[in-house]
């Protein structure tokens, strides 16, 4: 059995809509919807989508690293640390997955990007799950604040920063969202869809996109603890600078009324 390697990367949040234009100019390749298939050597392909992921089918890493570099100025807010996801592939009578290996019985660009497009999702899922996940740890100490003193022990400005930090990300996942649902791609190609509904099962997609809303959900709710807070400190500012104006216009009155 002649296995191979398949290897998605996720290196920045998208590319510049330039970075296809600048593929065709230099590689032999081929635009199918939202995808460029790209043909490195004999059976050596990357698939890379705009929204910052490439799909290495059987690329030797030199080729691999070649490519990486020579998209590198096309890249838009670059990853220190790229999402690096491996399973292996090999020929087959029928389409399968066990054990990390794809089974194909259809070695065909299409049926490449079909499952490309699985693989993509999966390492753009993990992004939104590892900075989900970094924003709640981050943030965890303050319901611990409210239970243990009733009071969140943050200046106004660090309250304001984080609400937007917290935004930012839930934003993000909101606006970013339509990348997990299922691609058009396969409106054109519905033959493919079911390659693609295995490797999502597969992937266990659909049950961490939950868990994901689960915790966006936990977001919302900080997003609402530190408005709330912020909104009692100001109304709490208004209500000294009433008490202060109060008792300054009773000492002018009672300076009138004795002098």
């Amino acid at each position: 059995m002649n296995v191979k390697k398949l290897i998605s990367y996720l290196t920045c949040e998208k590319f510049e809509k330039e970075v296809f234009k600048s593929i065709e100019e230099r590689y032999k390749c081929n635009i199918i919807k939202d995808a460029i298939i790209i043909n490195i050597k004999e059976n050596q392909e990357i698939i890379l989508f705009n929204y910052g992921v490439l799909i290495s089918w059987n690329v030797e890493f030199e080729n691999i690293k070649f490519f990486m570099d020579f998209i590198k100025n096309f890249q838009v807010n670059s990853f220190e640390i790229p999402f690096i996801e491996e399973l292996n592939y090999t020929f087959e009578s029928e389409f399968k997955i066990n054990f990390d290996t794809i089974y194909l019985n259809d070695l065909s660009s299409i049926s490449k990007i079909a499952i490309s497009q699985a693989l993509s999702q999966n390492v753009k899922l993990d992004q939104f799950e590892k900075e989900v996940q970094t924003s709640i740890e981050n943030n965890s100490n303050i319901p611990l604040q409210l239970a243990q003193t009733g009071k969140i022990k943050l200046t106004k400005k660090e309250i304001s920063k984080k609400i937007g930090e917290l935004f930012l990300v839930k934003s993000k996942i909101n606006l970013h969202y339509d990348l997990l649902d299922t691609p058009e791609f396969f409106w054109e190609y519905p033959e493919y869809e079911n390659q693609y509904e295995k490797m999502i099962k597969y992937l266990d997609i659909k049950s961490r996109v939950e868990v994901l809303n689960k915790k966006v959900e936990i977001i919302q709710e900080l997003l609402h603890v530190l408005g709330d807070e912020q909104k009692h400190r100001y109304s709490s500012f208004l209500e000294w600078i009433i008490i202060i104006l109060i008792a300054f216009e009773i000492v002018i009155n009672l300076k009138d009324h004795f002098w």
